[in-house]
C-alpha cells in the first residue's frame, strides 16, 4: 500500500495511472457500442440493398415474362396461322406454314428460349422443337391426357388471361431439383382462343432457360451464405439457390405477411437464425425470397469489434510509455508561468511570456498576456480619463462664454436697426436670437406650443430668403400645444421639406403643420407639403430605415429622420414612431405618433 502510495505521489504516475484506466474503459464501451452500431449499420444497408435488388428483379421478371407474352400473342395476331389450326393434319401447307413460325419463334430467340411447342386439341398432334436434344429439330408426337394437366385448364379459363406458368417438371432426385431441371426456368402457356366458341384451338408452350434467372440471380447473390428463392403467386417453387429446400420451407412461407408487397422478418428455421427479406411484383405476383444467416450478417462486425481490441491494446502500450514524457512536456510551461505571476504580483507589469503550441497551456499563457495587456490599459484610460475630464470643463467655460458674446452682439445689431427704424432687420435679428436661445437651453423635451414658437421664428427667416414661394400654416387643436417633444423635432420636419422640395423647385410650396388628437389616446404631428413626392423606390427605404434598429450602415442623407426617430423611442416612450408616406392628392406626409397618455 505504501509503495502505491508512493508511486501515485508523482504527478507523472498520476497521469499514466489515469490514463490507463481511461483507455481501458474507453476500449470497452466504444468496441461494445461499435459492435452493435456496426452490427446495425450493416443489417440496414444489407436491408435497404436487398429490398432494392428484389424489386429491381421483380421488375425485370415481370418485364420478361411480359416479352414472352407478347411473343405468344404473335401466333393469334397471324391470321394465316389460326387458319392452319382449324384444317386437317394432312394438310401439309397448313402444316408446313405452322413448323415455319414455330422455327422462326425458336430461331429468333438470343437464346433464352429452350424449347417451343404447339398442341392442337382438335387432332391431338403436338409439334416441339428443342435445344436440350444434340440437334436443334422439330417433331411431331401425340401424346396423351394433356388436356388434363392443371396448366392447361388454367390456360383455357378467361379468369386467368388465357395463360399459364409452370416450373420445370420435378425430377426423382433432391427434392426436384436435378441437373436437367436445374438448366430450366419455366415453361409459358398461351392458349390459342378461337373467340366465338372461347375454346383453345391450339396451345403455345415456351419453355424459358436458366441463363436469364442465373443471370439475376448472380447480380444479387453477394455472399455463399445467401439463399435466393423464386416463387408464384400460389407458393410454386420456381428456382431455390441452395444445394435443397429449406427443411421447413411452409413455417417460412407461413411467417411471412404477403400482404404487403415487401418487408423483412427474422426467422429461426432448426438449425439457425436468418434475416429474411422478400418483394412481390405488381404484375405476375412474382415472389422473391432471400435469405441469410445472422451469424454470416455479423461475421464482419465481429471481426471490426476483435480488430478494435487488439488497436486499443496497442494504443494502451504506446500511451503508457509516452505519458511520462507529456508530463514533462505540460510542467515545464507551468513552471514558467508561475514565475511569470510571481513577477506580476510584484507589480512588474512589463512581462510577457512566450507562446509555444496551441495546447491549454498555451491557451493559459494567452490569457495571461491578455489579462497583463488589460492592466496597462486600464491604466493608461485612467490617465486619459483625468486629462478628458480636465479637458471638458474648459470646454464648458468657453460654451458658456461663447453665447454671451453672441447674444450681445445680437443685441447691438437690434438696437442700430431700430436707431435707424429698419423694423424687418430687427425682427430678424429678434428670430434669430431667440432660435439660438431655444437651441442651446437645457433639457432635451420641450412643450409642443414652445416648439411651434421656434418653428414660426425659423420659418420668418426663411420667408425672408424666398420671400412669397414660401408659406407656412400652422393648426394646433385642442390641448395638443401641451403634450412634451423632443427639442427640435418639428422644426426638422420642416427644415427637410424646404431642402427636398423648395430648393428643388421654382413653384411655390405650402407647408401645412398640424397637431391633433387621433385615436386609441394618440397625439398626431403632422408636417406636409405639396410638392413632387417621393419615388416608391426611394420611399420604401426611408421607411425600412424607419423600422430597423441598427442603422449606423444607413446613407447619411436620412440620418436625421432615424434619429428623430430614436430620440422619440429614448425621450418619449418607446411606442413612440414616425412616419413618411406620399399624399395621394401630392407631397409628402410626416406624422410624429406618439401616445398622449403619458404625458
Amino acid at each position: 500500500m505504501n509503495r502505491f502510495r508512493n508511486f501515485t505521489r508523482r504527478l507523472g504516475n498520476k497521469l499514466g495511472l489515469a490514463f490507463s484506466l481511461i483507455v481501458c474503459v474507453l476500449i470497452l464501451v466504444l468496441a461494445t457500442v461499435s459492435y452493435y452500431r456496426t452490427t446495425w449499420i450493416i443489417k440496414d444497408n444489407y436491408l435497404s440493398n436487398t429490398a432494392k435488388e428484389l424489386e429491381h428483379m421483380n421488375e425485370s421478371l415481370d418485364n420478361f415474362v411480359a416479352q414472352i407474352d407478347a411473343l405468344s400473342l404473335s401466333f393469334r395476331r397471324d391470321d394465316n396461322f389460326m387458319e392452319a389450326l382449324m384444317s386437317d393434319e394432312e394438310d401439309f401447307s397448313s402444316r408446313l406454314y405452322m413448323e415455319n413460325q414455330l422455327r422462326n419463334l425458336f430461331y429468333s430467340s438470343s437464346g433464352d428460349i429452350a424449347a417451343v411447342s404447339l398442341y392442337i386439341p382438335r387432332t391431338g398432334a403436338r409439334y416441339t422443337i428443342s435445344r436440350l436434344t444434340d440437334s436443334p429439330k422439330l417433331v411431331v408426337d401425340h401424346p396423351r391426357n394433356i388436356t388434363s394437366n392443371g396448366w392447361y385448364k388454367e390456360a383455357s379459363t378467361r379468369a386467368n388471361a388465357f395463360r399459364s406458368i409452370e416450373p420445370p417438371a420435378q425430377g426423382p432426385s433432391a427434392g426436384g431439383y436435378d441437373a436437367e431441371n436445374q438448366r430450366l426456368f419455366f415453361t409459358f402457356h398461351r392458349a390459342l382462343i378461337n373467340i366465338p366458341s372461347q375454346r383453345p384451338l391450339g396451345m403455345v408452350s415456351i419453355t424459358i432457360s436458366s441463363a436469364y434467372r442465373d443471370q439475376m440471380i448472380r447480380d444479387i447473390l453477394e455472399q455463399d451464405a445467401e439463399v435466393v428463392a423464386i416463387l408464384d403467386q400460389n407458393n410454386t417453387s420456381f428456382y431455390h439457390s441452395g444445394e435443397k429446400s429449406l427443411s421447413d420451407e411452409a413455417s417460412l412461407l407461413r411467417s411471412i405477411n404477403w400482404t404487403k408487397p415487401e418487408g423483412y422478418l427474422n426467422w429461426s428455421g432448426e438449425q439457425q437464425a436468418y434475416l429474411v427479406t422478400y418483394n412481390v411484383s405488381p404484375g405476375d405476383g412474382w415472389k422473391l425470397i432471400k435469405l441469410i444467416s445472422t451469424s454470416a450478417l455479423n461475421e464482419r462486425a465481429k471481426n471490426t469489434r476483435n480488430l478494435e481490441f487488439l488497436i486499443g491494446l496497442a494504443f494502451l502500450l504506446i500511451g503508457t510509455l509516452l505519458v511520462t514524457f507529456a508530463t514533462k512536456t505540460i510542467t515545464r510551461p507551468l513552471k514558467r508561468l508561475s514565475k511569470h505571476m510571481e513577477k506580476v504580483g510584484e507589480a512588474n507589469f512589463d512581462v510577457m511570456i512566450d507562446i509555444n503550441g496551441n495546447d491549454e497551456i498555451a491557451y493559459l499563457s494567452k490569457k495571461f498576456n491578455a489579462m497583463v495587456a488589460k492592466i496597462n490599459e486600464l491604466i493608461n484610460e485612467e490617465y486619459k480619463a483625468k486629462l478628458g475630464e480636465k479637458t471638458a470643463r474648459m470646454k464648458a467655460l468657453e460654451a458658456q462664454i461663447n453665447p454671451h458674446f453672441l447674444y450681445n452682439a445680437l443685441q447691438t445689431i437690434s438696437t442700430e436697426a431700430l436707431v435707424h427704424r429698419v423694423d424687418h432687420i430687427d425682427r430678424m435679428v429678434q428670430a434669430l436670437a431667440y432660435i439660438l436661445r431655444y437651441s442651446i437651453r437645457t433639457g432635451d423635451n420641450v412643450n409642443l406650443a414652445q416648439e411651434m414658437k421656434n418653428v414660426e421664428s425659423y420659418v420668418m427667416l426663411q420667408q425672408a430668403r424666398y420671400g412669397e414661394r414660401l408659406s407656412v400654416d400652422i393648426a394646433l387643436e385642442g390641448s395638443i400645444g401641451e403634450i412634451r417633444v423632443p427639442k427640435m423635432a418639428v422644426q426638422l420636419l420642416v427644415e427637410n421639406s424646404i431642402k427636398h422640395v423648395l430648393e428643388q423647385t421654382l413653384d411655390p410650396v405650402r407647408i401645412g403643420v398640424r397637431g391633433y388628437f387621433g385615436e386609441d389616446g394618440l397625439a398626431v404631428i403632422e408636417v406636409s407639403d405639396n410638392g413632387p413626392g417621393i419615388p416608391e423606390d426611394r420611399l420604401k427605404e426611408l421607411q425600412e430605415l424607419l423600422r430597423q434598429e441598427n442603422w449606423i450602415g444607413g446613407q447619411q442623407e436620412s440620418i436625421g429622420l432615424k434619429n428623430l426617430s430614436e430620440r422619440l423611442k429614448l425621450l418619449i416612450h418607446t411606442a413612440a414612431r414616425l412616419d413618411i408616406r406620399n399624399r395621394p392628392e401630392g407631397g409628402v406626409s410626416v406624422e410624429i405618433i406618439m401616445p398622449a397618455e403619458d404625458q
